[in-house]
């Protein structure tokens, strides 16, 4: 019950960061037409079309996958390593980079600061319940 609720919150946060993402309200999400051009969710987090469908994608397999715990467990494996491969691309193209403003990953999704942060805090949670066992299970 533990791990599907943690996923359930993860897949909650990302769902919403996706559909917040993709609203046009400039006070939400205000263009930043310096370094990459990128939309900035909640002025923090730089976001493209792109990224919105990865959190999106993000979140609705979080919310798919709590139906069991083992299920649950598998995307926490599979998603906090994704999270924080992303965390370590970011970072290394960030120190290849100099360590700009924001940074185009691929040339497609923007990546920043809280970004980074973001991403390997929802990843090592997301880890963390992946490989979780309680007492009543073992």
């Amino acid at each position: 019950m533990v791990i599907e609720y943690g996923v359930r919150l993860i897949g909650i946060l990302y769902l919403a960061l996706g559909i917040i993402g993709f609203l046009p309200v400039e006070a939400i999400n205000p263009v930043h037409h310096e370094g990459v051009g990128a939309t900035y969710l909640f002025n923090l987090v730089a976001i493209n079309a792109l990224h919105n469908i990865v959190h999106l994608t993000i979140g609705i397999t979080a919310l798919l996958s709590v139906r069991s715990s083992a299920r649950a467990r598998l995307w926490g494996k599979v998603a906090g390593s994704v999270l924080l491969l992303l965390f370590v691309a970011g970072i290394i193209q960030a120190i290849a980079e100099d360590f700009p403003r924001d940074q185009l990953l691929l040339g497609l999704v923007p990546l920043n600061s809280p970004g980074h942060v973001l991403h390997l805090v929802s990843g090592s949670l997301a880890i963390y319940l992946g490989f979780l066992r309680l007492r009543a299970e073992e």
